[in-house]
């Protein structure tokens, strides 16, 4: 990540948003990549059959598969996230994700 200040503003460049770091265990591993002014955007790496169980949100989110397949579970539905398909999910919405292949997830919790 860097950051650029200009008069009207700052830009932020994120960079990995599709390298694969997994973790042995039954989760995704997570990692914070950046975060500022409206946004913040973790890095999820999954290996095939790992699940982020049940949870909400504290801010609205968007959750987009950069490489791989997710399932995105919510009681009302479930998507398929593969690259070039985004869910938004409202605060407070219960929500898990499978990972039906290796996968990388851009998760953008919006403030």
């Amino acid at each position: 990540m860097s950051d650029s200040s200009g008069s009207a503003g700052t830009m932020t460049v994120i960079e990995g948003l599709t390298h694969l770091d997994k973790k042995d265990g039954d989760a995704p591993r997570l990692e914070k990549l950046a975060s500022g002014a409206g946004a913040t955007v973790i890095r999820m790496g999954f290996a095939q059959g790992q699940v982020l169980k049940d949870h909400r949100a504290p801010a609205p989110i968007l959750v987009q598969a950069t490489s791989g397949d997710v399932s995105f579970s919510t009681a009302e539905k479930t998507v398929s996230l593969v690259p070039g398909v985004a869910v938004h999910v409202d605060e407070g919405v219960m929500h898990k994700l499978v990972a039906n292949a290796d996968s990388v997830v851009m998760l953008t919790i919006l403030r």
